[in-house]
């Protein structure tokens, strides 16, 4: 179970010092796991009642602290659906998929996710470096073959995308910037990556819903790596992947937890 802290911690020093005392953790240790703006873990537990118990009190102590189970991650059911395009209409937006359109009221949208999803194998070796690795400052013939080689070894793809995330069902609607046709909605810059993201903060606009763009800076990310590679093994083994099927164990499982969390702060906002 992870006990998430809400990007709405306000990252003060008073913050942080309540933080401290409510959990027993040290400020140092809190100050590397938690970060203003971006939803962050404080603890992942194996227990579900003692996750739950650390959250009512800190809760109790004014914390936005939310349970999300570990399994969302990999949740085979919260399938993530490439948009080839979509539509926006005044009061809803048409996603335009494979094989049928489907029109979605802007009120369903609960979140969205923006980053990179990398494909291809990144070495563990490359992730992890040892002593070994730190070699003097003018590379011999060997040191300029194993860099060559490496850097073939660990070739990967990255690409800009956003998931639409919906609070009555949980596949979500992927946008991925080299597939997804911006022209027609009068979107046509040099960088795909910046249409994206106009697009991006036009539907959060519309929605009233907020934009996720943590994935680099949130502790979810590595919390949700060790637990998939408790030797720390990060190499992802190789898949059958098309280029609109292809997955990130990195970013798909962030996308996933995250939506949980908004939903569950949403509920929470509401009952309040």
């Amino acid at each position: 179970m992870l006990v998430m802290l809400a990007p709405t911690f306000d990252g003060s020093s008073d913050a942080y010092g309540r933080l401290a005392l409510a959990t027993g953790m040290l400020a140092y240790d809190l100050k590397s796991r938690v970060k203003p703006g971006v939803w962050s873990v404080l603890r992942a537990l194996a227990d579900e009642e003692q996750a739950s118990d650390l959250a009512q009190r800190l809760r109790a102590e004014g914390f936005p602290v939310f349970v999300v189970p570990r399994e969302v991650a990999h949740d085979p059911s919260r399938r993530i659906v490439t948009v080839r395009s979509l539509e926006l209409r005044s009061e809803q937006l048409i996603l335009h998929l494979r094989e049928r359109e489907m029109s979605i009221p802007f009120g369903a949208l609960s979140c969205i996710v923006r980053g990179e999803v990398h494909t291809g194998q990144v070495p563990a070796r490359l992730l992890t470096p040892s002593s070994s690795t730190f070699r003097a400052v003018v590379p011999s013939a060997s040191d300029v073959q194993m860099f060559r080689e490496s850097v073939s070894a660990s070739a990967f793809d990255a690409f800009a995308a956003a998931d639409l995330h919906f609070a009555t069902v949980l596949w979500a609607a992927r946008l991925d910037a080299r597939s997804f046709d911006f022209s027609k909605l009068g979107l046509r810059s040099e960088s795909p990556a910046s249409d994206l993201d106009e697009l991006v903060d036009t539907l959060a606009e519309r929605a009233s819903v907020r934009v996720d763009r943590g994935v680099r800076t949130s502790s979810v990310v590595s919390v949700l790596l060790q637990a998939a590679n408790p030797r720390g093994n990060t190499t992802v083994p190789p898949a059958n992947r098309s280029k609109e099927s292809a997955n990130d164990e990195r970013f798909d499982p962030y996308s996933r937890v995250i939506a949980e969390a908004e939903r569950l702060l949403s509920q929470a906002r509401k009952v309040a």
